[in-house]
This record gives C-alpha cells, sequence and structure tokens, in this order.
C-alpha cells in the first residue's frame, strides 16, 4: 500500500512539474517574442510565438503570432493566427489585440463590410475599460465608412499596447486604471 502511495504521489509531482516546466517555456519565448517585436524583427518574434504557442496553446501567443505576421504583411498567416486565438477559451487579456488585428487584416485584405463589422467590435469592446481619448477617431472612420488603414493601424497598436501595459502593471503592482477598489475610494 505505501509503495502504491509513493508511486502515485511520484507520479502526481512529475505531472506537476512537467506542467511548470511547459509554462515556463512558454514564458521565456513569450517574452523573447515581445522583445524582438519591440525592435521591429517580426519574423523572428514570430518564431517565439509559435514556439510559445506550441508548448501552451493559449491564445495570447497566436495573437502576438498575428500581430507579428499582420507586421511582414503575411496576411493570410495572421488571418490563420487570429482564427486560432479566436478557437481557444479564455482570451482574456487578449482579446483586444485579438479583436483590433482581425479587423485591420480584414481590412487589408480588402473586405471592408467584414472589416468594418470587425472594427465596431474592436470599439465596443475597447470602451468598455479606461480607452484612450483616441478611440473617437477610430469611431469617426466607422462613421463616416472610410478608413485610413496606417492611421488606423498606429492608433490601434497605440490603444492596445497601452492596454497591454496597463494590465501587466495591475497584475505586477496592483495598481493603475484596473485597481478599482482604490479607483472607488473617495466617490
Amino acid at each position: 500500500m505505501n509503495k502504491r502511495l509513493c508511486m502515485g504521489m511520484a507520479f502526481m509531482l512529475l505531472a506537476l512539474l512537467s506542467c511548470a516546466t511547459t509554462y515556463s517555456v512558454y514564458s521565456r519565448n513569450l517574452t523573447q517574442g515581445k522583445d524582438l517585436m519591440r525592435r521591429g524583427e517580426f519574423q523572428e518574434a514570430r518564431t517565439y510565438f509559435v514556439k510559445a504557442a506550441e508548448s501552451e496553446r493559449l491564445p495570447e501567443a497566436f495573437a502576438f503570432a498575428a500581430t507579428a505576421s499582420y507586421k511582414m504583411n503575411d496576411l493570410g498567416s495572421a488571418e490563420r493566427y487570429i482564427a486560432d486565438a479566436e478557437k481557444l477559451d479564455g482570451r482574456g487579456f487578449s482579446e483586444m489585440r485579438i479583436a483590433g488585428y482581425k479587423a485591420l487584416i480584414l481590412l487589408k485584405e480588402g473586405r471592408k463590410s467584414e472589416g468594418m463589422k470587425a472594427l465596431q467590435e474592436y470599439t465596443t469592446l475597447y470602451s468598455r475599460g479606461y480607452p484612450l481619448i483616441n478611440i473617437e477617431e477610430v469611431k469617426v472612420m466607422i462613421k463616416e465608412d472610410k478608413v485610413d488603414i496606417g492611421k488606423l493601424e498606429t492608433l490601434l497598436d497605440e490603444q492596445i499596447t497601452r492596454y497591454e501595459e496597463e494590465i501587466d502593471q495591475f497584475q505586477r503592482t496592483r495598481t493603475g486604471p484596473y485597481d478599482r477598489p482604490s479607483n472607488l475610494q473617495g466617490h
């Protein structure tokens, strides 16, 4: 009986260590990819995002792989990575990047009605948080049914990056605009 219990515990320990190891591989690859993308090294960044997605099938890695692909003008790959991200549960903080880049991809491919619908979904999603004032410029593009893809890309990159930085700040320090309890004090 003791031998079985020890074997069971050893198996559980190995399983837990395996999970921790795959997540650390995921995290390292994702971080490396983000660093490369910030430097404009999109091809290499995408390689790291794909490696991250291979170790842990999480939406964030696919969303960043789509972003890198879009930046390289590889719209077919970008669209596939967005579709992969959308299929996964728990999009969480990646939902903004997924929605924004889906709109950009569709619009750049010339699929205007689908792209405008996706852009409307992005603005609705983005407006739920603490949006930058430049969301109004995106809304005007939708209202006028006229999109300047270069300007839109710049606006969405700024909005998505700011959102992700604020979420990261909150996760690390429990401060910032998403620290709702402290934002409610004094109101």
